[in-house]
């Protein structure tokens, strides 16, 4: 049997939110609404139930984590730049319920890393202002949810095949994937807009879920896509785990979209570091922001800086174009040879570092010397046949290189990674 939950609000945020969707539906008066809610959820009226729930709602004491991103706006005249960290406050640190390696899989959590722990910073920039706050302020949200949901982002392919099913709703749109602590129990949760909650998509929607004895809710909560536009669902193979979270869920508080409270960003330098509070009593200094100082490196130097990021590198001498188009040949003739996928991804990857190199070795006027089509687009490419001829031309590649190139990292680098093609392609012929 499938199951759809109607759970009724049991937070002040919720009785609202569901009294403004009840008045637009009934034509009635918002008060009366809040009313009708609030006798639905067991209180004699509104003010009864804003009495309890201000007073149940205070909870224990809670614990700052810091949110941070730094923002540069070239639209402006001149341009702009700045640091905002938001604060908020949770009941639990935020070590305890994320770990470094989940972060970036989250919604809204993508791009951004734990810094120290209690505090989570965005590694690149946004294009503006507005954008930095807007990440925060969703940021915050999918930690919330988090904390409170005991759930946690998926991270691997063995929990995506479980829930492989769920990605034939009919009109599933901006799904994001938990799991439980339980194992094998897991969740969906699915942030289509209101079209798909109404007529035959709904319709569509409910008889998939009976006839694959899944769950699903809607809920009364802004959700984390994109809050109070999109309708968040919560879909799961487990109907405990269901209703458990449906009544976690609508009582988060709405004050990361409002900035009131105990909530508020705080404006800072551009040029600034944020030093958390945690980091600060610890006595552990900051090191400078990736990108945005030079490093040093033995017969390399940087070609690419991009704020947030370690700088890319590349070896100091230039190679002659005529290396350049044998590398850029050997390597479009591999990828139509019949070689290991893995082999396969490794090769891409060098073709386009290489292609990198050689238009930062060949810039402004030297331009001209440079052939645009010495790593791609080819004509008359054939595979090499048989394994001797393939490990012939990784090992002209690895030839190439440590001919045109002076001993450093980045070529370091790119050998090491033929060594492991050729250990792959040698592996799958045995």
């Amino acid at each position: 049997m499938s199951t759809t939950l109607d759970v009724s609000p049991s937070t002040i945020d919720g009785i609202k939110r569901k009294a403004k969707s009840i008045g637009r539906q009934n034509r009635i008066p918002h008060l009366m609404a809040l009313d009708v809610v609030s006798q639905q959820s067991g209180y004699e009226n509104f003010h009864h139930a804003r009495g309890v729930l201000q007073r149940t709602e205070a909870g224990p004491p809670r614990h700052s984590i810091f949110i941070s991103a730094y923002w540069r706006d070239t639209s402006t005249k001149p341009a702009s730049a700045g640091l905002e960290v938001l604060e908020i406050k949770l009941p639990r640190p935020l070590m305890h319920f994320l770990s470094k390696h989940q972060c970036s899989y989250a919604r809204n959590l993508e791009g951004f890393y734990i810094e120290y722990s209690d505090h989570l910073e965005m590694r690149s920039n946004a294009h503006s202002r507005e954008r930095a706050k807007e990440r925060l302020i969703r940021a915050a949200l999918t930690l919330q949810f988090i904390e409170a949901t005991g759930l946690r982002p998926v991270t691997n392919q063995l929990q995506r095949s479980a829930m492989k099913k769920a990605n034939e709703l009919p009109s599933t749109d901006h799904a994001s994937k938990w799991v439980s602590e339980v194992a094998g129990h897991w969740l969906v949760l699915d942030e289509p807009y209101k079209e798909a909650t109404q007529g035959s998509i709904l319709e569509k929607r409910e008889a998939w879920i009976a006839a694959n004895d899944l769950h699903w809710a809607r809920l009364d909560w802004n959700g984390l896509y994109n809050p109070g536009e999109a309708v968040p669902h919560m879909l799961t193979n487990d109907p405990d785990l269901l209703n458990k979270l449906v009544r976690v869920v609508e009582k988060l508080s709405d004050d990361a979209l409002k900035l009131k409270g105990e909530w508020g960003i705080q404006t800072d330098s551009y040029y600034d570091q944020f030093v958390s509070p945690a980091r600060k009593s610890e006595g552990k200094k900051r090191k400078p922001r990736p990108g945005t100082t030079y490093r040093a490196s033995s017969n390399a130097v940087e070609f690419q800086w991009h704020p947030g990021y370690l700088p890319r590198q590349r070896p100091a001498q230039t190679m002659n174009m005529k290396n350049h188009k044998k590398l850029g040949w050997t390597l479009q003739c591999l990828h139509v040879s019949r070689i290991p996928d893995s082999a396969y991804q490794r090769l891409s990857k060098l073709q386009s570092e290489l292609e990198d190199w050689m238009y930062a070795e060949y810039p402004n006027e030297r331009r001209k010397k440079m052939d645009l089509h010495a790593y791609y687009g080819a004509g008359g490419i054939q595979g090499y046949s048989g394994t001797t001829r393939i490990l012939n031309a990784v090992d002209r590649v690895r030839s190439i290189l440590i001919e045109s190139y002076p001993n450093c990292k980045p070529l370091r680098d790119q050998l090491k990674n033929l060594e492991t093609v050729r250990l792959q392609i040698v592996s799958k012929s045995s």
